[in-house]
């Protein structure tokens, strides 16, 4: 038996990095910056009435955006009624993207009935807090959380499958690579709402990913499992960042982009932060900077 604490810190905002200083121009160049801006502001207004009549406060008239584009349904199963999905509708850039997804009441019941029974072969019993106890098996002592893991994405990666495939015929529509693939995905799990699970059925602190999607909410950990779930499915490669003493977890993904990145067995895994809107591929919060306090977790998905 041993102790454990499950990742499940609030959420981080975003924080856009400040824009850089410049020095001189003299007084010319600020004058000409206060009637540019005075004249922008003129026109905006103005938009903003005529765009506007029925509701002069509705401010969104007068930014920019485009039709959303529909990735399609996911249901499990497939005969399942359309009015059961759970809609899911977020922005990434200037685009704007919806989805539904759906478990019959049949298929979230198994969902939770086996992540019990899986709790109760790794002997868990809920503490105070975060804190649990657990006893796993002996083939898992050296990785627990990996066989945790592992078990969970052997239990939903069906029922995450259809979803999964919605954004493969978004990359074969439009000719997406990996990165802009990676990107799409990241986008809605970060949109999924942020919440720490209170249910009885959330053992370990967090929650199987088709209940993520299902239910529309999730913490670190369960929002990271779902997006390494997906991606995979997607061969991207991609793994669960885990720092237990920092109360955190994220999605890792091999890709050759800037940032924060994380060595594992010849490969570096960029640190992606899936619990709120916001973060790019590498961007590493500052309180999670620490030095080596994050451990990298593969998963194994079919």
């Amino acid at each position: 038996m041993r102790w454990a604490a499950a990742p499940g810190q609030p959420p981080t905002p975003y924080r856009a990095p400040p824009p850089p200083v410049k020095k001189g121009g003299g007084c010319l160049k600020w004058v000409l910056l206060l009637m540019g801006g005075a004249f922008l502001f003129c026109c905006c207004i103005s938009a903003a009435v005529v765009e506007s009549a029925n509701d002069p406060l509705d401010w969104k008239a007068v930014v920019p955006t485009t039709s959303s584009a529909s990735l399609g349904l996911a249901l499990m199963p497939g005969d399942l009624s359309p009015d059961q999905a759970r809609q899911y509708k977020w922005r990434q850039s200037l685009a704007a993207y919806e989805l539904g997804y759906g478990l019959s009441t049949e298929v979230h019941e198994q969902v939770e009935s086996d992540f019990a029974d899986m709790a109760e072969r790794y002997s868990y019993k809920p503490g105070k807090g975060n804190n649990f106890t657990w006893a796993p098996p002996i083939a898992c002592r050296k990785h627990e959380w990996q066989c945790v893991f592992d078990e969970l994405v052997r239990d939903n990666a069906e029922d995450i499958a259809p979803l999964t495939e919605l954004f493969r015929r978004k990359q074969q529509e439009k000719n997406l690579d990996s990165r802009q693939l990676t990107e799409l995905v990241v986008s809605f799990v970060q949109n999924i709402t942020y919440r720490l699970p209170t249910e009885d059925t959330a053992a370990f602190g967090m929650l199987p990913p088709a209940i993520v999607v299902a239910d529309g909410s999730g913490d670190c950990d369960s929002k990271a499992l779902l997006a390494v779930v997906i991606l995979r499915q997607l061969n991207v490669d991609a793994v669960v960042l885990l720092a237990s003493g920092l109360g955190h977890a994220a999605l890792g993904v091999a890709l050759p982009v800037t940032g924060k990145k994380f060595p594992y067995q010849g490969k570096k895994y960029a640190f992606v932060e899936v619990t709120t809107p916001g973060w790019a591929l590498g961007h590493l919060p500052p309180e999670y900077d620490v030095d080596k306090a994050w451990k990298v977790i593969p998963v194994e998905v079919q």
